[in-house]
């Protein structure tokens, strides 16, 4: 039996350099297909329902400001058309500081996806950026490429930063980057992540929105730290239909991993308080980041060794 009386001990979840206790909303959200002013727009004024409601972080899904579909003329080159080409921008680029400016005036910090251009002429990248009130905070470039609309348009990230915000440190994972690769998520919560997001972009597939919910307490009951998915909704993008079923869960001490908060559908935003002294209980018993890196050393370095006579042999 787990004694759940005594506080909890200190932890990088519960680091008292941040807030004990953070809102966070995620967005079922749609986007206006060619219309990317438009879909800022949108974007801005759920960023203000979210603040309204409490919320000190709002995020939004994979390529949330932009259109998104088969493209033709990127099948057929194997690389980003004009129009995509000229449809990206820099991470601080015009809808950046149409955000930050909202972001700013509600004391809010927002996630979204977005087609961001990149260091190399005629390189775009599936990018997410993470805005405060102060302004951009850090940008995180898609790192696993799935179908052949992505690997036809964009170039994936070479990095896996861990963002410092007010809030705590926040890891970023794009979709398939954050449901069929683990230790993606294991990593970031070993530099020290305590809250893992997903902006997806995911169809309505048979137990689409179940898949999304158990994911996310997977990659959160794993690493015991918090973890949100925003996904798209609507019909109006690629010729099917987005899932929804947007989630915020996580440990749920002396439990396992809870849905605090899902969506349907359709659009919606929904809303959860996440208590890091909560989840700081189960690093008390359970303290796999100082196990991997003390204890557990002889298993890291044979993980380590593994992985890279898998790369030498193939």
């Amino acid at each position: 039996m787990l004694d759940t009386d005594p506080p909890a001990g200190s932890h990088h979840v519960n680091d008292p350099r941040w807030p004990s206790r953070i809102t966070v909303a995620c967005a079922n959200f749609s986007t206006a297909p060619g219309d990317k002013a438009g879909s800022v727009d949108h974007l801005v004024a759920v960023a203000g329902e979210a603040a309204d409601r409490g919320a000190d972080l709002v995020i939004f899904p994979e390529l949330a400001i932009n259109t998104w579909g088969r493209c033709e003329p990127c099948a057929t080159a194997h690389s980003p058309c004009d129009w995509h080409l000229a449809e990206a921008e820099t991470a601080d680029g015009p809808s950046a500081q149409r955000i930050a400016q909202a972001a700013a005036s509600s004391g809010i910090h927002v996630i979204y996806g977005f087609e961001e251009t990149g260091d190399t002429p005629g390189v775009i990248h599936n990018s997410a950026n993470l805005i405060g009130p102060d302004g951009l905070i850090g940008t995180y470039r898609k790192l696993h490429l799935g179908i052949p609309l992505e690997t036809d348009r964009f170039t994936p990230g070479d990095e896996l930063p861990v963002f410092d915000t007010a809030l705590g440190p926040i890891g970023i994972s794009i979709c398939y980057d954050f449901y069929n690769n683990p230790e993606l998520s294991r990593l970031l919560c070993l530099k020290g992540a305590r809250l893992l997001v997903n902006p997806t972009g995911r169809s309505d597939l048979p137990h689409a929105r179940e898949n999304l919910t158990h994911a996310t307490l997977v990659r959160a009951q794993e690493n015991l730290v918090y973890a949100a998915s925003s996904n798209r909704v609507g019909d109006t993008h690629g010729g099917s239909r987005w899932a929804g079923g947007s989630v915020i869960g996580g440990p749920d001490f002396p439990g396992f991993g809870v849905a605090l908060a899902t969506a349907g559908a359709d659009e919606d935003l929904i809303v959860a308080e996440l208590d890091f002294d909560k989840a700081a209980r189960w690093h008390d018993w359970l303290p796999w980041t100082e196990w991997r890196m003390a204890e557990q050393r002889p298993v890291t370095e044979l993980v380590q060794r593994e992985f890279a006579a898998l790369l030498n042999e193939g």
